[in-house]
């Protein structure tokens, strides 16, 4: 029998918020050579909007020497370009040559975008940019709270967005991949698409399952996660079907446990709600497992709960099998609008034979 030491989860605060810095989220975090950890998040300023997503935000990055637990060295990453709103959702990858991949996304407007890539083949202390995914959209594409890079094991790189038309707030979105078969020197858009109605499609999170199809869970306005499949690298999508998993509309994390052919979700387990602005609370933070591909799901339980908001997740194993789930937490005590005051950026560490309850 595990001793509890072996599965209770330790929390730490990556980036606390403040009066000069309103929000902290959307994390990336990858393990380094030397066995610390780097993470990636961008960081709002105080001032007309605030902590709001149109806001002012930059790229930031901090490590930890302790596998999470605690975060220092905090250093300035990407700055926003003149003229556009913020630069946004930043997201790290290992390439099997050792060399380190970093996204972000630069919000021009509130419908037009551009996703930079940037590669170090120095251990995250220098980035240069080696493409553009896209260049100034027309219509808000972005990946949202659910930033990441999944390198397939046949050495193609999948980057899962959604987008549409109009601006951020009242267009509606259809979620795809871009993918590149050189390392992110080059770019194309799938030539398949998930769509689904109201809002639609949104902040998709892709895991490559054990036979080689690709997974995608869905953030949506329908009371639940959504889930959709490839068969070929995350070119075309299957329709998408409902998990069965109650859920507002928030972000979910889908990633395979290590080890293992199941995956694991986490998202907030909360019951619809068509009066709230985002169709229900963000609160609990929950993490089921799937051991047929996602077809069916047994629940393990919660992350965090209580009165706040739980989003914008992010989770890297690490190599002793133990997670690193980073998560926006921010004070929330009922009503139709989430306050979006003090947005902290946290980390939960979760030890591998937690998975296994």
């Amino acid at each position: 029998m595990p001793s509890q030491s072996d599965v209770e989860i330790k929390y730490s605060i990556i980036a606390k918020s403040g009066p000069d810095n309103p929000r902290n989220d959307t994390a990336s975090v990858l393990p380094l050579k030397s066995g610390a950890l780097m993470v990636v998040w961008h960081k709002y300023a105080a001032g007309k909007l605030s902590g709001s997503d149109f806001g002012t935000c930059r790229i930031y990055a901090k490590y930890s020497y302790d596998q999470g637990l605690t975060w220092q060295d905090e250093r300035l990453l990407v700055d926003v370009a003149p003229g556009d709103l913020n630069v946004q959702a930043p997201a790290l990858c290992r390439l099997p040559t050792g060399e380190i991949l970093l996204i972000c996304l630069r919000a021009h407007a509130r419908n037009s975008t551009t996703m930079l890539v940037f590669r170090s083949v120095d251990e995250g202390e220098n980035f240069v940019e080696i493409s553009r995914v896209w260049e100034r959209s027309q219509g808000q594409w972005l990946q949202g709270g659910a930033s990441h890079l999944v390198l397939l094991s046949g050495g193609r790189l999948v980057l899962p967005f959604h987008g549409g038309t109009g601006d951020q707030g009242s267009q509606h979105n259809q979620a795809r991949c871009a993918i590149s078969d050189d390392y992110g020197l080059t770019w194309r858009l799938s030539s398949g698409y998930v769509d689904l109605p109201m809002r639609g499609a949104m902040e998709a999170s892709v895991a490559e399952l054990s036979d080689g199809r690709l997974a995608m869970s869905l953030r949506t306005q329908l009371g639940a996660v959504f889930m959709s499949y490839s068969d070929d690298g995350g070119d075309t999508w299957s329709l998408p079907q409902t998990t069965g998993l109650k859920a507002p509309e928030s972000c979910t994390c889908l990633r395979r446990l290590p080890g293992s052919a199941d995956l694991v979700l986490f998202w907030n387990d909360s019951l619809y709600d068509p009066r709230h602005h985002h169709f229900g609370d963000r609160t609990p933070l929950s993490a089921a497992r799937s051991s047929d591909g996602g077809q069916t799901w047994r629940r393990l339980g919660d992350i965090a709960s209580g009165a706040a908001e739980y989003t914008n997740l992010g989770c890297t194993f690490l190599v002793n099998g133990d997670a690193v789930l980073t998560y926006m937490k921010s004070p929330y005590s009922g009503g139709a609008k989430f306050t979006r005051e003090h947005m902290d950026l946290m980390a939960a560490i979760i030890p591998r034979q937690w998975f296994e309850r």
